[in-house]
């Protein structure tokens, strides 16, 4: 049976690129997000980098969705696992 999982680093690697190209920085992205600190975006910004392995929650890739303007599914990256 095959089913799909979430690479973190893809994902929060094309987030990234995502806000860059839209002009959002990791503090304006805090500020929009209600986050207590930027430390939040940096932390994603690192797992891009493969240095860690914090992710938006999914309430905040919902919030990340609407400011980018594109559909969820466009954001997360997948590949399919067999188990």
């Amino acid at each position: 049976m095959l089913d799909k999982v979430i690479n973190n680093q893809a994902t929060c690697a094309k987030l990234k690129k995502m806000l860059e190209e839209k002009g959002y920085t990791p503090v304006e992205i805090k500020e929009m997000l209600h986050l207590e600190s930027v430390q939040s975006v940096y932390k994603w910004y690192a797992t891009a980098r493969g240095k860690g392995t914090s992710m938006p929650s999914v309430d905040n890739m919902m919030r990340l969705a609407y400011l980018l303007n594109v559909p969820l599914e466009d954001i997360y990256v997948t590949y399919e696992i067999l188990f």
